[in-house]
């Protein structure tokens, strides 16, 4: 890995939190194509949507094949979480810059097992967080490793 920068890191950290959500969902289905949870259809209707808690309109789907109704974020790493910045800032500092958890604990002002809980996700699904940071172009160098 080559050597980190603050103002590189600065920079990432402010993209990402400078990207509004809608942008991320986005590009997150781009990665991540909306089919169905039931019958993996990708014959789908869309059906209006739905507003988050924290002003996010997500796309609502219904299959053709089924009948099933489902969000565009099922499917995804990004399910249920209610800070998708914060959970990319958790990524970024974990697979890009190799941080602990307890340390991305003390840093973000996030409890511990909030963020442990957020590494477990990042890691189960460490390639759709990857390209998704490279997607918002927010990785330092060439690459992000995993420890």
């Amino acid at each position: 890995m080559e050597s980190v920068r603050g103002g590189e890191v600065l920079r990432a950290l402010r993209r990402i939190l400078a990207t509004p959500e809608e942008i991320i969902v986005m590009k997150a289905s781009a990665i991540a194509p909306p089919r169905c949870p039931d019958c993996g259809s990708t014959s789908l209707v869309r059906i209006g949507g739905v507003i988050k808690a924290n002003g996010l309109r997500v796309q609502r789907f219904r299959c053709r094949v089924c009948g099933r109704t489902f969000t565009e974020l099922e499917g995804t790493p990004l399910k249920g979480l209610h800070d998708i910045r914060f959970a990319l800032v958790v990524a970024y500092l974990f697979l890009c810059l190799g941080m602990e958890p307890k340390i991305i604990a003390r840093v973000t002002g996030r409890s511990y097992s909030t963020v442990i809980r957020l590494v477990k996700r990042v890691r189960q699904h460490e390639t759709f967080f990857r390209d998704l940071l490279v997607s918002l172009g927010v990785t330092l160098g060439t690459e992000c490793y995993l420890k």
